[in-house]
C-alpha cells in the first residue's frame, strides 16, 4: 500500500500532515501550480517540497497543469509526474488505457 497526500498547497492545509503521515506521494494542488512559471513564491515553495521529497524518498506529482510554461517550469524544477489539461482532457477508460503522452521538447 502507498499513501498519497492530496491538495498540498491548497488553502490552509498543514505541512504537519506530510511530516506525520510519511507519505509516499505528495500531490501539489492546482492553486500552488497556477502561474508557477512567473510567481517566485510558488516556485520557491515547490522547490522546497521537491527537496523534501528527494530527502525522504517520496514522489511529487503536480496537478492542474494547464499551460506549456507551467509544464516547462515544473520539469525544470525536477517534477516527473504531471497531470492536467496541458497533457490531456479527461478520458474515458478505454481512451486512457491507450493514451500516450505527447513528446515535449
Amino acid at each position: 500500500m502507498r499513501l498519497a497526500i492530496d491538495d498540498v498547497g491548497a488553502g490552509y492545509s498543514s505541512l504537519q500532515h506530510i511530516l506525520e503521515l510519511g507519505a509516499d506521494i505528495i500531490k501539489l494542488d492546482i492553486s500552488l501550480i497556477r502561474n508557477i512559471d512567473t510567481d517566485t513564491s510558488r516556485k520557491a515553495l515547490t522547490a522546497a517540497l521537491i527537496a523534501y521529497a528527494q530527502e525522504t524518498g517520496c514522489e511529487v506529482l503536480a496537478e492542474g497543469v494547464e499551460t506549456e510554461e507551467e509544464f516547462r517550469e515544473l520539469v525544470r524544477l525536477g517534477i516527473k509526474k504531471i497531470q492536467g489539461y496541458f497533457i490531456s482532457q479527461p478520458l474515458e477508460l478505454e481512451q486512457a488505457i491507450d493514451f500516450r503522452c505527447p513528446e515535449f521538447n
